[in-house]
């Protein structure tokens, strides 16, 4: 009997533990706090609410901007080695939203391929950079070199340096635009029930409700039904 009701007690305080992690976690998310007088509470987040990106960072105008290309597959390496040199670095990425096991996870890629914007201080420290693991080169632009008198003259590359406030420009409209809309559960799409009652049967998404729920349309002796689902109760088709 006492084995029976310390059971009973451990689980009480499982549910309890629980309860409050959700607590915590729709406090952290905005959907628990309190409003005064004259204020309404937002609505509940869902799964097709867009999610603004990151901040956007400040280009120093007293440094010298250029473009670095990094080697294949060494694009972490070559961000480090340049931190390591003290060069500033700044790398556009996009984000995308995607619902995995029912839960929105923001993923960051790579807006540029094997693209970084570097900021040195001058001509020496843009040659340390350029000598860095991981950087193949740095965008250079082609100029006519006078600088030998007599000489044939031809072209030589010189690198390209960026405006500091057209760079800080692009940036910012980086950060605005980037508002996404999650990936992979879209109104109208086919996906397949995998829990509850309705299990194996095929369904059609009506409509994207907040929670991370979604109302489906499922064929019931041959007439369509809708019902509310979790988003991880279904599996794309």
């Amino acid at each position: 009997m006492a084995r029976s009701k310390g059971k009973r007690q451990r689980e009480r305080e499982r549910r309890q533990r629980r309860d409050e992690r959700r607590a915590e976690r729709r406090a952290s998310s905005g959907t628990g706090a309190s409003f005064g007088m004259g204020q309404s509470a937002p609505s509940a987040r869902s799964a097709a609410d867009p999610i603004c990106g990151v901040a956007s960072p400040t280009i120093d105008p007293t440094l010298c901007w250029y473009i670095a290309k990094t080697t294949p597959r060494m694009g972490v390496r070559a961000l480090e080695a340049l931190q390591a040199a003290d060069v500033v670095t700044y790398q556009p990425r996009a984000s995308e939203v995607v619902v995995r096991r029912g839960r929105r996870v923001v993923r960051r890629t790579p807006m540029l391929i094997r693209t970084v914007f570097i900021g040195v201080k001058d001509a020496g420290h843009l040659a340390m950079a350029k000598d860095r693991p991981g950087v193949a080169e740095i965008v250079c632009y082609p100029v006519e070199d006078k600088s030998l008198e007599g000489n044939v003259s031809g072209p030589v590359l010189k690198p390209a340096q960026l405006d500091a406030v057209g760079l800080q420009r692009f940036v910012d409209r980086i950060a605005k635009g980037e508002i996404v809309e999650p990936v992979g559960i879209k109104i109208g799409q086919g996906v397949m029930v995998i829990d509850g009652p309705f299990a194996s049967f095929p369904a059609t998404v009506e409509r994207i409700l907040p929670d991370d729920r979604i109302a489906v349309s499922v064929s019931l002796f041959g007439r369509p039904s809708s019902i509310e689902l979790n988003i991880a109760q279904v599996q794309l088709l």
